[in-house]
């Protein structure tokens, strides 16, 4: 275990010095979701919300719904990014290494996953909560409930985080996974229109992606103070992605290593 967390101490490291090697870099992730999450509010603005199929969104807590989702959105979204870059490893050389080091490879995509989530995300963090201070008066929050949730939700993208990781360090070419989990995430996710107002087959779609059942328990127990029997639908739901995520993590390792053994070519698909 003491050389497990070794290794993931020093990929967080190695991770934090490739892409956070300069100030700019917390502006960007600052602007970017910022200007995402402000294009999203005044979309809304010129509709009557109370019109929607959603029982505890009105037009004053309408600017904590959408903060609720770009947090979650954050999360998981530097986690798809991070994943792409991980990618590069074998355009730099370094995934080499990584396959000829006796270091533990799930070590190092976890290491790589946390890094990404705790780096990228602290600045909306530390925005959305002044945002909740200002508008605390809007929040109909279930404390127990909210801390659990937000613990799964973590739990869940960085377990997101490590499935790509592992699908981009076996793969020769991943750009397609980039384009098609990013924007199409944000969209069907509900993060910017709920689910609720969603056609059939959206709705279908949006099942897929681990992202719709942490925004949509955020939201419920943060906004209509739901408890944690009340959303057990999607907490047992969260907790058998977090199985079956793993689950995929272990094989796809597995597969990638067993090949690169036998073949020599660290492309497994």
């Amino acid at each position: 275990m003491k050389n497990f967390l070794k290794v993931v101490q020093a990929e967080m490291i190695k991770q934090h010095k490739n892409y956070f090697h300069s100030k700019i870099i917390y502006v960007s992730l600052f602007i970017w979701p910022i200007i995402s999450f402000i294009s999203s509010f005044y979309s809304f603005k010129p509709f009557h919300i109370e019109n929607m199929p959603v029982p505890y969104l009105n037009q004053e807590n309408l600017i904590i719904f959408i903060l609720l989702g770009y947090i979650c959105m954050n999360f998981f979204r530097s986690l798809v990014q991070s994943a792409w870059f991980f990618s590069f490893e074998r355009q730099y050389g370094t995934l080499e290494l990584i396959y000829l080091s006796p270091t533990n490879r799930l070590g190092v995509i976890l290491g790589n996953a946390i890094s990404s989530v705790f780096e990228s995300v602290w600045v909306m963090v530390v925005f959305s909560g002044g945002m909740f201070i200002l508008k605390h008066k809007y929040l109909n929050m279930n404390l127990s409930a909210a801390v659990i949730v937000i613990g799964l939700m973590m739990v869940m993208a960085v377990m997101w985080g490590m499935l790509l990781n592992a699908l981009f360090l076996f793969s020769r070419d991943t750009g397609f996974l980039f384009t098609v989990l990013e924007e199409p995430m944000e969209i069907f996710s509900g993060v910017k229109v709920p689910t609720m107002v969603f056609p059939l087959w959206a709705k279908m779609i949006s099942l897929m992606f681990p992202l719709t059942y942490a925004v949509e328990a955020m939201r419920r127990v943060f906004l209509n103070r739901e408890n944690l029997y009340e959303i057990q639908d999607f907490l047992q739901i969260s907790l058998l992605l977090i199985v079956a995520m793993g689950t995929l993590i272990y094989v796809c390792l597995k597969l990638g290593e067993r090949h690169a053994k036998k073949t020599g070519n660290m492309a497994l698909f």
